[in-house]
Order: C-alpha cells, then sequence, then structure tokens
C-alpha cells in the first residue's frame, strides 16, 4: 500500500501539472490569439495526432499491461521492449510517408502547408511516447517531474514571445516542441534500464492482441480526435475555436478523476492474473469511488459555473461556448466510468474482444451524429454527440464488466454524490445576488460549493472513502511538522 499511495502522489503531480499548465498556457494564448487562432493550431495538433494513433497500433494500453507482467525478469523485459519499440518505429516510419502523401497530394492543406510538414514532427516521433513503459514500471516520479520541467520551460517561452495575433507560428511550434521533447527525453531515460536489441526477436507473437487493441485505439480516436476534425473539415476555425475550449477545459480533468485507477491498473493486473477476486473486488470499487467522489461534483460545477469559468479561462471572445461546455461536462464522470470498466477491467482481464465491440459501438455512433449534427449546429452537436457516445462506450463496456468477469459497482455512491452536488445551484444563485466581482465571485462560489459537497459526503452520507484519505492525510500532517 505504501507504494500505492507513492505512485498517487507522484500521479496526481503530474496530472496538477497537467491540469495547470495547459489552463494557464490556454488562458493567455486564447486572449491573444483568439477562437480562430486557437482554431487553427488545433486542428493541425489533431490532424496529426490521429497519425500518431494509429502508429501506436495499440502498444500504449498492450504494453503497459505486459510490462507490468514482465517487470520482474529483466531478460524477458528487454525481449519485450525491444520487440514493441520496433513495431512502434515501423508503424510509425510508415504512416509518417502516408501522413506525407496526404498534406502534399490534397490542395486543402496547402493554405498552411507550412504547419503541417512541422506537425509531421509528431508523427516521425511518435515511437517515442514511452509513458506506457514508465508506468508498467510504475515509475510515476519520473513522469511527473519530467512533465513539469516541460511545462515550465513551454510557459516561460509562451509568455516571453507570444505577444500578439502575429504570433501564431510561435505558438504552433511551442505546443509542437514541447511534445517532441517529451518524447526524446523518454528515449533518454531508459538508459540502464532497458537493453535494446533488434535481433532474434519474435514479433508475431504480439501481432494478435495488438490488432484488437489497435482497432479499439483506432474506434476511440474517432470520437475523440474525429470531431474536432470533422468541425474542421465541415465548419470553420471559429467553431473549432469554441469547441477546443470548451473541450479543454472538459478533459483538462478527466485525467484526474482516472488518477487512482491509473495507478491501480498494473496492480490490478496482476490480480486478474493469479485470479484473485477479493482484491480484484476492492480494487474495483476503490476506483468507482473515487470516480463518483470527486467526477460528480466536476461535472456539476462546470455545468453551474460555466459562464464564470469560461470568462475566467478565456475572456468574452469565447463565451459562445459556454453552452457547450455545459453540454459536455457529464463526459467527465462518463470517461471515469469507461476507464475503469475498459481501461481496468476488461483489458487486464483478457477481454479485448469485448472492449472492442463497445469501441466500433461508439465510434458508429459518433459518426452518424457527428455527419448529422456539426452542419446544423457546429460545435454544440459535437458536444451532443461526444456526450452519447461516451454514455454508450461505458455502459457497454460495464455489461461486459457483469456478464464475464461478475463484477457490479455499489450505485447508490453515485446517487449520493449527485444529491450532494446539487448544492452547488443554491450557492450559484446566492453568490450572483450580490454582483460580486468576476474571480472573487467564482472563488468563493467553488470553494463554499467544495466544503458544503465535502461536509454532506463526509456527515451525512459518511463516504468512507473520503474519511480514509482524510485520515492518511492527518497522519501525514505530523510527520511534515516533524
Amino acid at each position: 500500500m505504501t507504494s500505492v499511495k507513492k505512485n498517487f502522489l507522484y500521479n496526481n503531480l503530474l496530472l496538477l501539472s497537467n491540469l495547470l499548465f495547459p489552463i494557464v498556457s490556454f488562458a493567455y494564448a486564447s486572449r491573444i490569439l483568439g477562437p480562430a487562432g486557437i482554431g487553427k493550431v488545433q486542428f493541425v495538433v489533431t490532424f496529426a495526432t490521429y497519425f500518431v494513433v494509429v502508429a501506436q497500433f495499440g502498444i500504449p494500453v498492450y504494453g503497459m499491461r505486459e510490462v507490468a507482467k514482465a517487470r520482474g525478469d529483466k531478460k524477458q523485459l528487454d525481449k519485450l521492449f525491444s520487440e514493441l519499440l520496433l513495431i512502434n518505429i515501423l508503424s510509425s516510419l510508415l504512416l509518417s510517408v502516408v501522413y506525407g502523401g496526404v498534406i502534399l497530394s490534397l490542395p486543402w492543406f496547402h493554405n498552411s502547408l507550412n504547419y503541417y510538414l512541422l506537425g509531421g514532427l509528431l508523427v516521425l516521433s511518435g515511437f517515442s511516447v514511452l509513458d506506457w513503459f514508465y508506468m508498467g514500471m510504475e515509475q510515476f516520479r519520473f513522469l511527473s517531474l519530467r512533465s513539469i520541467v516541460i511545462k515550465t520551460v513551454a510557459l516561460t517561452v509562451l509568455f516571453l514571445f507570444v505577444r500578439t495575433a502575429e504570433d501564431l507560428m510561435v505558438y504552433f511550434l511551442i505546443a509542437i516542441f514541447s511534445i517532441v521533447i517529451n518524447n526524446l527525453w523518454n528515449l533518454l531515460h531508459l538508459k540502464g534500464q532497458v537493453s535494446i536489441r533488434f535481433i532474434r526477436l519474435n514479433l508475431k507473437r504480439h501481432y494478435g492482441p495488438l490488432l484488437i487493441l489497435f482497432v479499439s485505439s483506432l474506434t476511440i480516436s474517432v470520437y475523440t480526435l474525429g470531431d474536432t476534425l470533422l468541425l474542421g473539415f465541415l465548419t470553420n476555425d471559429k467553431a473549432v475555436g469554441l469547441y477546443t475550449a470548451a473541450k479543454k477545459l472538459t478533459i483538462i480533468v478527466i485525467p484526474l478523476i482516472t488518477s487512482l485507477g491509473t495507478v491501480l491498473i498494473p496492480r490490478l493486473t496482476k490480480s486478474i492474473d493469479v485470479q484473485d477476486t477479493r482484491e480484484t473486488g476492492v480494487r474495483m470499487e476503490q476506483s468507482f469511488s473515487f470516480i463518483c467522489l470527486f467526477g460528480i461534483p466536476v461535472t456539476m460545477g462546470l455545468i453551474v459555473f460555466a459562464a464564470e469559468i469560461m470568462r475566467v479561462v478565456t475572456g468574452t471572445g469565447f463565451m459562445g461556448a459556454v453552452l457547450t461546455l455545459q453540454l459536455m461536462a457529464p463526459v467527465i464522470f462518463l470517461v471515469g466510468l469507461g476507464h475503469l470498466f475498459g481501461m481496468q477491467l476488461l483489458i487486464p482481464g483478457g477481454f479485448e474482444k469485448q472492449y472492442l465491440t463497445a469501441t466500433l459501438l461508439g465510434m458508429g455512433i459518433s459518426l452518424f451524429l457527428n455527419l448529422l449534427l456539426i452542419r446544423i449546429f457546429q460545435d454544440k452537436g459535437a458536444a451532443v454527440t461526444l456526450l452519447i457516445t461516451e454514455g454508450v462506450v461505458s455502459f457497454t463496456a460495464y455489461f461486459f464488466v457483469v456478464k464475464k468477469m461478475n463484477y457490479h459497482v455499489h450505485w447508490p455512491v453515485a446517487v449520493k454524490a449527485f444529491i450532494a452536488s446539487l448544492l452547488f445551484i443554491p450557492v450559484a444563485l446566492f453568490i450572483r445576488s450580490f454582483s460580486f466581482p468576476l474571480i472573487p465571485g467564482i472563488s468563493c462560489a467553488i470553494v463554499l460549493s467544495g466544503v458544503l459537497y465535502l461536509l454532506t459526503q463526509l456527515y451525512i452520507f459518511k463516504n468512507p472513502m473520503l474519511k480514509a484519505m482524510i485520515m492518511s492525510v492527518l497522519k501525514i500532517v505530523p510527520r511534515w511538522r516533524g
């Protein structure tokens, strides 16, 4: 449990950096570049990222699972990593050629060809996205420190060199090279941990499970990245910018909601592998309670305070995205459930085909609804589509968890969290009635809402997870004082 707590601490440090730095950088850049500028950069990055996802061939999910199993055997780990790295290098080279062929042959890309050519660096260096290895090895300390250093440097450069709307290319270069440098650091940190040899390898043994996970990853990317791409193709940069603002504020907190589950994946993989049903059940309930305890109030907070949050983060230029944010907010809780049922249970349990079924269903619904709604409602249509899609995927995955693994979650935990979150509505009405200045007003509202929510969970619903977390903090505080 000590190592789990340490990993959870470092993972939350990583997630906190992934939360704060993007909010600060986006709040600064959005005011200078506006919806159209943000939309243009986001479309190029998303387009290149789609090729990266394809090139990864399902390795991030499969690799983390297999590394967690093999990390006690150095020889087996070296062989496994070398095989997966070689597969990823070959696929990245192939997709780089395809990417180049697409942007050079289609006139649609030629107006911003220099942006797309630079975006190709993401595809070419895609094989070095090695977080799956470090997560499988439970090296969350390295991941958190690496993230903080790179984001601090990127944020500093942003403040120094992005001053007007004419600095759009500078902003784009910062976004691209922060990712590339992050990937190169991953490669450098491998020294001494694994020995890479591209001889006597057996790549074929990975093709079966990788193919299933690859198709799953591809289908997921259709509805997590495809919405932005379809918006760009069917509408304009401004619609992409508004959607990006709402989506960034939504998905930026999702890693915090899934943080405990991410740390538990290697442990769940082990317990499922040795058929320890009690341990698996306990871990699953911990993860579900955590998702409900924090995911539901964050969702409600974004819905109730959407206008104030949007004004604080992006300024008045993005107020057209307020309704988009409200429509998209429940995705936070739904993605948390999908991560639990899919990444933490079905995949470690070897039920990749069932997870693939859930994602294929989501992909079909996403494509149909996006093509139907985006032309009419633009960013709002994409938000509704994402909400429906994530709901279908999450509850289909849960259906298979119950059917194949015979695990059930305690749904009253979610109901209690929702009831406690309803207190945010009278708080919002109360604070707004005094016409406070924006930042003091939203700060008071968030603090008051949070306090009321936690007190309700602690003293009325007597949430055991919240009590355990408070006790852990109380045990740590005396050590800090000492």
